[in-house]
């Protein structure tokens, strides 16, 4: 069903999170954190009382309240100048931090912020708004707040005033130690190449400005490949907005983390709506040289097309495709990408707009969206329609807490079948158990295969009104380095992210061993290649009860990583099974879909056999289709899926 790895795996495991009484919350900041979040670019007023504003938002993802605390540093030496402590965040709800308004940051300055939470895992985005005052100048960015790094980045576009826009890079050092990091720049034609380094204090930030930089050639755009002796993460801040350009713009994206996935998905481009057509750019991210295949298809349907790239990208090198300059019909599609392990970036702009976004690979069946609006500010303000992509999951069910006070005010069913990259586009204009000039935090939790999402921050106030963020997905349980399963144990019908540092770069085949109490091993070899940072990530789609470890193997060096899988909290039973028809009974309000594989072993078409359905009040469920010819013995499978726990059960019947 999806790339990485589906198995019937699983535990009994006591799960606890440190939670603090009004007597001990304030020794939380010498605990170690449930979750660290890095924001590499932070302002107060840059340029002005009406310059760069950097407003950002921190949700509690958890179960537990939390404490969080804020270290502001500073950008010149990495020195901690503030430290600002949230206490008892509520479950659900998120605290929103304005630099504008807070008067123990320089008026001008500019920082790096890491955010810890102790009690609870928390996601966090960024806002970066300029001349927000004056709508028609106003300038809007936005970008993820980084749980984890690489010491190997990827920027598939920077800018040395191509077009009229410069791309400003921010790297900060996720580690624990001084990072010396280097930044490989090769021009979209391969005919410059130039290299910079900087070093950075941990915790701190470093940027790069072409616009200062003699070995960069202006007119030209470049992809970048950083390599760091620390983890890294990176935001590219892209600006055209010289005070003489009438309609300035301006993009954000992060920068993309070695990967060792060959799909890459992205929810959304769009060809001449509302003025807005999008340009692909995939940068290879490997270490040989590999062809790119574009797929897409409409918003709200199966993937119809594919496109071949050049024969062989090479490392670090970049392609393009942009829709504008197609003959592709106008409209808004899904895409994701093909034949190797790239970077994807989406730039989507008009006239008057821009905004940006990275794809995805993670296959999470878990996705938070910390920010999400209904008319901010009034008729013309904010609003944040989301694009929800399968990657290989058949349905998601999409939670909206208010912000303010973090109550479930609406549960949606997002129902994809059987068409990975399928993306679906939510208005919260069009939901009406939402309120306008209203803020939610939204979880998106997915059946196995996963979902990624991207968030469209739009307003009506003119000016550069357009930004986006990417949904975001579960911190990593460990640090970078060491390889680990998150989450470390969660319940039967759970997916689990297991990630493995240390391998050869490049190496391949992968071939990886699953343990099962009192059973031999699973073992599969795959054809792709460890990262370019020597990682290797496998998403494990885990029923039976137990303790797992997860061995992959590239290279001659091997491994390990475990987790452990929980009771379900409920079932699944078929229990009708004949030619034309399957029922199963399971919780109720669960989504479920059912398929049937014939003795020859392909599978019924039918299309009232795969489709979507809820269970009922008792949780009944059922599916009936045209009786199929033949004969011997075929199998029906159901699926179930409700708060990220996926169930799966099979029953025999006989043709005809």
């Amino acid at each position: 069903m999806f790339r990485g790895l589906t198995l019937t795996l699983a535990v009994a495991f006591v799960s606890s999170f440190l939670q603090f009484g009004g007597g001990t919350r304030a020794l939380a900041i010498d605990l170690q954190p449930t979750t660290t979040i890095y924001l590499p670019n932070v302002t107060r007023m840059l340029g002005g009382p009406d310059g760069w504003n950097t407003p950002f938002i921190v949700q509690n993802v958890g179960t537990a309240s939390t404490t969080l605390t804020f270290e502001f540093r500073r950008f010149s030496d990495g020195a901690v100048v503030k430290v600002r402590t949230v206490s008892g965040l509520a479950a659900g709800t998120s605290v929103f931090h304005c630099p504008n308004c807070d008067q123990e940051l320089a008026a001008g300055g500019q920082y790096s912020v890491v955010i810890k939470s102790f009690g609870s895992p928390v996601v966090a985005v960024v806002n970066e708004h300029q001349n927000e005052a004056n709508p028609q100048r106003q300038e809007a960015l936005s970008y993820d707040g980084l749980s984890f790094g690489s010491t190997k980045v990827h920027l598939p576009y920077v800018a040395a005033l191509s077009g009229g826009f410069y791309c400003t890079v921010i790297a900060q050092n996720l580690g624990s130690a001084l990072a010396s990091a280097t930044a490989d720049f090769k021009s979209f034609d391969g005919l410059k190449n130039a290299q910079l380094a900087r070093t950075i204090v941990a915790g701190g930030s470093q940027f790069i400005d072409p616009r200062f930089e003699p070995n960069l050639t202006a007119g030209t755009e470049y992809a970048v490949t950083l390599t760091s002796t620390q983890p890294l993460g990176v935001v590219v801040n892209c600006h055209n907005d010289d005070a003489s350009n009438p309609a300035p713009r301006a993009f954000s994206y992060n920068g993309v983390l070695a990967g060792s996935e060959i799909r890459t998905f992205a929810p959304y481009v769009a060809k001449n709506v509302n003025g807005r057509t999008s340009r692909v750019i995939l940068q290879n991210i490997g270490t040989t040289s590999a062809q790119p295949v574009l797929h897409w298809g409409s918003i709200g349907g199966p993937i119809t097309t594919f496109l071949n790239g050049p024969a062989a990208v090479a490392p670090g090198a970049v392609w393009t495709y942009d829709f504008g300059t197609s003959n592709v019909p106008d409209g808004e599609r899904s895409i994701y990408a093909s034949g190797g392990q790239f970077a994807l970036l989406v730039d989507t702009r008009s006239p008057t707009t821009a905004m940006g976004f990275t794809g995805g690979t993670e296959y999470s069946n878990r996705v938070y969206l910390p920010n999400i609006t209904r008319t901010l500010g009034g008729p013309s303000g904010w609003t944040t329609p989301i694009v929800v992509q399968s990657q290989d999951g058949w349905a998601a069910t999409m939670k909206w807490y208010r912000f303010a006070d973090g109550v479930l005010v609406h549960t949606q069913l997002l129902s994809f079948g059987f068409l990975p990259g399928m993306s679906i586009k939510v208005d919260p204009r069009s939901i009406p158990q939402l309120t306008d000039d209203t803020q939610y935090a939204v979880t998106i939790e997915a059946s196995r295969g996963g979902v990624g999402a991207v968030v469209l921050e739009l307003n009506d106030r003119g000016g550069d009104s357009a930004m986006a963020y990417e949904g975001m997905v579960p911190s990593p349980s460990a640090t970078f380095g060491t390889s680990s399963c998150s989450p470390t144990a969660d319940v039967s019908g759970s997916s689990f992210i297991c990630r493995f540092y240390g391998l050869p770069p490049g190496a391949t085949p992968v071939n990886y061993a699953i343990t099962f109490p009192g059973q031999a091993d699973l073992t599969q070899q795959i054809q792709e290649a460890v990262a370019s940072d020597g990682s290797y990530h496998v998403t494990v789609a885990a029923a039976t009860l137990g303790l797992r470890t997860v061995t992959v193997t590239a290279g001659g060096v091997s491994k390990s990583a475990s987790f452990t899988v929980n009771s379900p909290t409920f079932g699944l039973q078929i229990t009708q099974s004949q030619n034309g028809a399957v029922a199963a009974t399971t919780k109720a309000g669960a989504a479920c879909i059912a398929y049937a594989q014939l003795p020859d072993k392909t599978f019924v078409t039918s299309n009232l056999l795969a489709v979507v359905k809820t269970a009922d009040g008792v949780g009944k469920v059922s599916w009936t289709y045209p009786t199929q010819p033949g004969a011997g013995t075929a199998t029906h499978v159901v699926e179930c899926l409700a708060n990220a726990e996926t169930h799966v059960a099979s029953a025999p019947f006989n043709l005809p």
